[in-house]
């Protein structure tokens, strides 16, 4: 994966969380690593990349 692809997943993860938390980033990034999509340093999980998925199929709930 190149870096831009990287961070379009990121974004669009770290966007889904901000909608679930409606708060800022620290709130959207905590909740995203207790649903295991970010590790402790930030970086996507494999879960978060297969929600990132989801997402730019529109199949995210």
């Amino acid at each position: 994966m190149n870096a831009r692809e990287d961070f379009i997943e990121y974004e669009a993860v770290l966007s889904y969380c901000r909608n679930k938390t409606m708060s800022g980033y620290e709130q959207a990034v905590h909740y995203g690593r207790l649903s295991g999509y970010f590790t402790s340093d930030n970086k996507l999980t494999p879960m978060g990349r297969k929600i990132a998925r989801l997402l730019e199929d529109g199949l995210a709930a």
